[in-house]
């Protein structure tokens, strides 16, 4: 069994996005994270999602980026992973479709894509998270946030 110490803390991570041109409240911004330095309130890591619009959404890799700034609105942990299966876990989330053209999809729907994945091929990954899940427990993290809690 692999030792659970070094392993790394896959995230899910969400950040305020603002609003947009006509003043209503954007989506909440979810990449996957894992720290790779820095203190728990100040942590730099490396985060994988889709950025863009709509129309323009591309995968985009970020690495030595800071995970909590100003617009953090909290973090889940949802799996773990060793080291050396890094590079497996880039390839897999490299090849994640990126859809454009439709309003019902963004980078919500890319991560729990991204987090099935990586289960199916055996990461460990919190086995009891669903989609509806994984939705409840940011929408508490949010909460949380906005009463001061994390």
């Amino acid at each position: 069994m692999e030792d659970t110490i070094s392993q790394i803390h896959l995230q899910v991570t969400q950040w305020w996005r603002g609003k947009d041109a006509q003043g209503n409240i954007q989506p909440l911004s979810w990449a996957l994270t894992y720290k790779i330095s820095g203190s728990d309130h100040r942590p730099m890591g490396t985060k994988y999602g889709v950025a863009g619009t709509i129309d323009t959404y591309a995968y985009e890799v970020d690495r030595s980026v800071p995970i909590r700034h100003e617009g953090w609105r909290g973090s889940l942990v949802v799996g773990r992973i060793a080291p050396d299966a890094l590079e497996q876990l880039e390839r897999i989330l490299s090849q994640i479709p990126v859809v454009r053209g439709d309003p019902s999809w963004n980078c919500h729907n890319w991560v729990w894509h991204g987090i099935r994945e990586l289960r199916q091929a055996g990461f460990i990954i919190d086995p009891n998270l669903t989609w509806q899940g994984l939705r409840d427990k940011m929408l508490e993290l949010l909460e949380a946030w906005e009463r001061g809690d994390i």
